[in-house]
């Protein structure tokens, strides 16, 4: 069923409205009003032929002294008549009619006055009963606004009302555990509850992943933790010779660095999902670039891993929020570190067109998998089978682009290793969002 917007649909009633009452208005006017008419032209008809042409042609003989006009007035006042003479040549010599209309309800008849024919057209002063039209009107127009109204009511009943309390009735339950379910869209009602039931899935998908990550917490963090207990113990416990005591140390310390990697990601996580502002701020290129060659050059560095930044952007500036952007490229180059071995060489180039900026980061690591490639961004998702939280730093850094009007990508190299490439609109403001 289409969709029908509660304004139009009340439009859609006051014309239907207008128009009815015009329909019933006709109605009224032609058995109503003309019928009324008709009825008193039919009673002057019988009047006239009854008495009061007899009487005028009995004053006439009576009178016959007096001219045609002040006869007529005489006549006219006496029996309160609506009169018009015209003589031999249809020139008006009395008149006492005020409007045009009442003419057509005059009828005409010849008198012979001092041997003069005179053209007379006679009516009856209020022969329509104006008063019991008037009545018959207001009758009408009351049963007709009171049926028009009670209609209204059902309908708005229908319409706004059973909706709104379907929807609240669905918002209660839904506080006891009972979901909600959509309903055909007819108005905007309907298309608001349709909105919170989304509403509903989207909160259980969140509160069911939250679960989940949660659970990869309580599992990741356990196994290192166990082993770091049992070494400890060893340590504590055991008479251990040097050597035994350094390699129980640096097993310690590689577990305990371990549960800080996944606390790191965890903690991403719940900034990406609870501080959701961006402040977007006009940076240069070449800053934001120097930036990441001077946080990650040195570090890279030590690790054996060469760092390379090309800059083939035309335009000087862009706008970004360099908090969120300095962490896309903090999760990229960690991610491509984990599957980097010796003399590794990770390259950041970036470049523009009329609405992008495009940015890539290409390492000689590993790659990915082609069966897991387009899952890497998936919150949770893991290559690492002994770790269920890898994966957050990838979700993350998806989000923050598209909140930058971009879309991200990943893709294994020819060669070695692998690329992701990602956009930023051009189109951002300078403001909060």
């Amino acid at each position: 069923m289409n969709k029908v917007s509660v304004q139009k649909g009340f439009l859609i009633f006051i014309l239907t409205f207008i128009v009815i009452n015009l329909l019933f208005l006709l109605f009224w006017f032609k058995y109503g009003v003309q019928s009324s008419i008709k009825q008193g032209y039919m009673d002057l008809q019988n009047e006239l032929q009854n008495d009061i042409i007899d009487n005028i042609n009995k004053n006439i003989r009576d009178h016959n002294s007096l001219d045609a006009p002040s006869l007529f007035n005489l006549i006219a006042k006496k029996y309160n008549l609506l009169i018009i003479v015209r003589d031999s040549n249809n020139e008006i010599i009395f008149n006492n009619t005020q409007n045009i209309s009442d003419r057509e309800y005059l009828t005409p008849f010849v008198v012979t006055l001092n041997n003069n024919n005179y053209i007379v057209s006679i009516g009856k002063i209020n022969t329509i009963n104006t008063i019991s039209i008037t009545k018959k009107f207001m009758i009408f127009e009351i049963i007709f606004l009171s049926t028009i109204t009670l209609v209204g009511l059902f309908i708005a009943n229908k319409v706004l009302l059973e909706p709104i309390e379907k929807t609240i009735k669905d918002i209660n339950n839904y506080k006891f555990g009972v979901k909600p379910t959509k309903r055909p869209v007819t108005n905007e009602i309907y298309y608001l509850q349709n909105e919170f039931v989304d509403l509903t899935k989207s909160l259980e998908k969140e509160h069911n992943e939250q679960n989940r990550i949660i659970s990869a917490i309580s599992h990741d963090i356990k196994t290192p933790l166990t082993a770091i207990i049992g070494y400890s113990d060893l340590l504590v416990n055991k008479k251990l010779k040097k050597q035994e005591e350094k390699d129980l140390q640096e097993k310690i310390y590689k577990k305990a660095l371990n549960i800080k990697d996944i606390v790191s990601d965890f903690d991403d996580y719940l900034l990406s999902h609870k501080n959701r502002t961006y402040i977007f701020k006009e940076v240069l290129v070449k800053d934001l670039l120097d930036n990441i060659k001077f946080e990650y050059q040195e570090d890279l560095k030590d690790k054996n891993i060469k760092l390379d930044i090309i800059n083939k952007s035309k335009k000087q500036t862009i706008i970004l929020d360099i908090g969120k952007i300095n962490r896309v490229f903090s999760n990229l180059i960690v991610n491509s570190i984990r599957y980097i071995s010796d003399k590794g060489h990770i390259t950041i180039e970036c470049k523009d067109d009329k609405e992008y900026f495009y940015f890539k980061c290409i390492d000689n690591g590993t790659g990915v998998d082609e069966n897991n490639i387009n899952k890497i961004f998936e919150p949770l998702f893991t290559t690492d089978k002994s770790r269920k939280i890898s994966g957050l730093g990838l979700s993350i850094t998806k989000e923050i682009v598209e909140m930058h009007g971009g879309k991200i990508k990943a893709y294994n190299n020819k060669s070695k290793g692998l690329t992701i490439e990602f956009t930023l609109s051009k189109n951002l403001s300078i403001e909060e969002k």
